[in-house]
C-alpha cells in the first residue's frame, strides 16, 4: 500500500521515528489508524443506531482475556497475578547505559 501525504504530516511521522517513540514510520501509521478505529467505534456505541439501540460493536479483550487466549495458546506458561505491592520498586535508579540508542540502531539498521 502507498500513501501519500501532506509534507507537515510526513514530517511530523519522521519526527516520532526520530525522536525513538516508533522503530518505522510504518508503525506510527500503524498506531494511528488504530487509534482513529478504536475512536470511531466508541463513539458508534455513544450514538446509537437509527432505531435508538445502541450499536453493536465488539469490545476489546480485557488484560485477563487477553492473558487467558495467550496461555491457552501455550504463549504464555503462566497468568500471573498482578502486582498491588509497589514497595519493592520505589527506590529503584535508572542504570546510566553507553553507547547509541537502541532506537537510533534498529533505524541505522533498516537502512
Amino acid at each position: 500500500m502507498t500513501i501519500h501525504l501532506p509534507d507537515d504530516l510526513a514530517n511530523s511521522i519522521r519526527t516520532e521515528v526520530q525522536n525513538g517513540h516508533f522503530a518505522t514510520e510504518d508503525e506510527v501509521v500503524a498506531a494511528a489508524v488504530r487509534d482513529y478505529l478504536r475512536r470511531k467505534h466508541e463513539q458508534a456505541r455513544e450514538v446509537g443506531d437509527a432505531d435508538g439501540q445502541l450499536a453493536h460493536v465488539e469490545d476489546e479483550p480485557s488484560a485477563l482475556d487477553l492473558q487467558r487466549r495467550l496461555f491457552e495458546a501455550g504463549v504464555i506458561s503462566e497468568i500471573k497475578a498482578p502486582i498491588t505491592d509497589f514497595t519493592p520498586y520505589r527506590n529503584r535508579q535508572a542504570v546510566p547505559i553507553q553507547g547509541e540508542p537502541l532506537s537510533e540502531t534498529v533505524i541505522r539498521e533498516r537502512r
